[in-house]
């Protein structure tokens, strides 16, 4: 999936048709609270009445801005679930618990934890949480994110237009009913 001239091919992670006549991009880190109360509040809405009906293609891309402790645990911790096929029960996991694992001093045990309940395997996710390849992922959706100026968190791509901040249900809607409407107009 081309961004302009940036490449998000194998960066994030996808939910919904890849046909679908609008496409959501969403840079989050998982540090930032203005995520969570998107992701936790206004993210259920738009996956069941958008993303489960083919309307919206929406493809999470978890960076880290480099200002909330911890995040890049975090995110190690989520790309290895998703290695399992946990990556969006460790999403909601990650954001439900997000004060407690930016508080620790050394997150990892409760991140696995998290992980735990998220339905990964804590051996596994605990090999690669420690060989820390999946950083590289972390890093190319971060360099990409840079690449397309995403100074605010969190910030949205939606059809390729810009919106910044956790939008509400409402306002979210508005926003995928314009895109709808245009790309209705295109066809």
């Amino acid at each position: 999936m081309l961004l302009g001239d940036v490449d998000l091919t194998g960066i994030g992670h996808d939910r919904g048709s890849a046909t679908a006549p609008v496409v959501v991009i969403d840079f989050s880190d998982f540090g930032c609270p203005y995520c969570a109360q998107f992701s936790l509040e206004t993210w259920p809405v738009i996956d069941r009445e958008y993303v489960a009906t083919g309307k919206v293609f929406f493809k999470y891309v978890p960076f880290v801005m480099g200002t909330f402790p911890h995040s890049a645990e975090a995110s190690r911790a989520a790309e290895c679930a998703a290695e399992q096929g946990s990556f969006w029960p460790m999403l909601d996991r990650l954001y439900e618990s997000q004060k407690e694992w930016k508080k620790r001093g050394d997150p990892r045990v409760l991140l696995t934890g998290i992980a735990s309940v998220a339905g990964a395997d804590t051996a596994r996710l605990s090999v690669c949480y420690a060989d820390r390849h999946t950083d590289r992922r972390t890093d190319q959706a971060s360099n990409a994110a840079s690449r397309l100026g995403v100074r605010v968190t969190p910030s949205f791509i939606v059809n390729e237009r810009p919106i910044q901040g956790a939008l509400g249900v409402e306002d979210f809607r508005t926003v995928i009913e314009a895109a709808l409407l245009v790309a209705k107009a295109r066809r």
